[in-house]
Formats: structure tokens, C-alpha cells, sequence
């Protein structure tokens, strides 16, 4: 008796009882897309993961980046619980498909051309014959197809920005703020490049999969609340844009 008595004793006093819990991990599912999202020195940040950070942290989680393919990345968290994406253009095609958690940015998608030069695209008609480029599986190539423009799909934006550069592209079409955020990290070195064509207005969310649990969504939502009307979301993309 005494034995299991002293056992029981160990046990207890093994695990604090000031001992917090296990914080819930949320898979946060990702492409290098600057300023949102970007591999940097090693690291991660981003506007987006910032932002998203500071979220998780109100809530009382944290996040786990994976980096994938933009489509892999899509079907992937449509097939978990606790998973997001970010950053995701909300729009008709895929709205019935995820959580839309909070709104991280408002942007024009824009038709980008090489500076110094005229402009000859002021409609879609215009690029008839030449090589638009824009990011493989995001919402603008879903815009394009639909507008029944020809264009080709690149892995990253980084790729349809040297098409441009090096004239291999006649036009990328990309949201307006990652755009200039590439050119400005390329510094003295940088191609200049001009907007041509206003696209479309976006909307750019942190969405979360259709299978999470309420409960978790509604925490993730207040918290994202908190956090855009602290202030901390607006100061976070002054960092980046301004």
C-alpha cells in the first residue's frame, strides 16, 4: 500500500499543477509572396505573418508556416482541421470554400509594364499577341481565364518579374503593392516597371479551413478583430509599404 502510495506521490509532484497547457498549433499554409509572406535571412516574416502572429498570440495559439505550391497549398488546408491560409483573395469561386477569418489588406490587381516607354494596353483587348505572365493557381489567373485573356502561369512572382525585366513578358499582372515591394528591394539594380491597367479590386484574408471548429474560428475572428482595431495591423503594413 505504501508503495503505490509513494508512486501515486511522485507522479503528482512531477507535474506542476502551474504547468500551462499546451498551446492548439495552427497549420498556416504559405508562398513566398512578398511583403505578405517571405523568406528572409533564414526566416520568415511578412505583413501577413505579422499580422497573423499577433492574432494567434490573442487567441491563445500558435502557428506552424509550411510553405507549398500555391495550389498544393490550397488543397491541403481545405483537407485539415486546423489550418489556414494566407494571403487568400476572397472571391465568388471560393467563397463557399474556407473560413473568412479577417481582412489583411485592400489592393488593386494591376497590369504591370516596363517603365519609360508608352504604354500601348489601356483594355484587355490590347493584349492580343503578347505575353502576359501572371502567379500560378492565384486568383488573378482565375481573373484572366475568365476574361478569356491568354496568359502564361509562373511559380513564383518572382520569376514574372524577371519576364518583365528582361523583356521576355509584355505584361504581369499581379496585386499592385508586391509589385512595387520587388522592384524596391531590388534597389539601385532594379528594372523600373509602371502600372498599364487597374484589373480588379481584391481583398486579401486570412482564411481557415471549412473543417475547423467553430469555436476555434470564432476565437481566431475576435482576436483578428482586436488586433485591427489596436492599430497593430495598420502599423505592421506601414512597415512595408510606406
Amino acid at each position: 500500500m505504501k508503495k503505490w502510495f509513494w508512486l501515486a506521490l511522485a507522479c503528482l509532484l512531477s507535474t506542476p499543477s502551474w504547468a500551462a497547457p499546451e498551446r492548439m498549433v495552427i497549420n498556416l499554409y504559405g508562398l513566398d509572396y512578398p511583403p505578405f509572406v517571405m523568406k528572409v535571412d533564414g526566416g520568415e516574416r511578412g505583413i501577413a505573418l505579422e499580422a497573423v502572429d499577433k492574432v494567434l498570440a490573442r487567441a491563445g495559439m500558435r502557428g506552424q508556416l509550411v510553405m507549398l505550391p500555391w495550389k498544393r497549398a490550397q488543397l491541403q488546408a481545405q483537407g485539415e482541421e486546423y489550418a489556414c491560409l494566407l494571403p487568400l483573395t476572397r472571391s465568388p469561386k471560393r467563397e463557399a470554400l474556407y473560413r473568412w477569418i479577417g481582412l489583411l489588406d485592400n489592393s488593386d490587381q494591376t497590369l504591370f509594364v516596363l517603365a519609360g516607354k508608352p504604354s500601348r494596353i489601356h483594355s484587355l483587348e490590347d493584349l492580343k499577341g503578347k505575353r502576359v505572365v501572371a502567379l500560378l493557381g492565384s486568383s488573378m489567373s482565375d481573373w484572366l481565364r475568365m476574361h478569356q485573356v491568354e496568359f502564361a502561369e509562373l511559380p513564383t512572382t518572382e520569376d514574372a518579374y524577371r519576364e518583365l525585366s528582361l523583356g521576355v513578358a509584355d505584361a504581369w499582372a499581379v496585386h499592385a503593392p508586391v509589385a512595387r515591394y520587388l522592384v524596391k528591394q531590388q534597389g539601385r539594380n532594379a528594372v523600373p516597371i509602371q502600372p498599364a491597367l487597374r484589373l480588379q479590386e481584391t481583398h486579401l484574408y486570412l482564411a481557415c479551413s471549412k473543417r475547423m471548429p467553430e469555436a476555434v474560428a470564432q476565437r481566431l475572428s475576435e482576436a483578428f478583430k482586436q488586433v485591427r482595431e489596436s492599430g497593430e495591423l495598420e502599423r505592421i503594413t506601414a512597415r512595408y509599404l510606406e
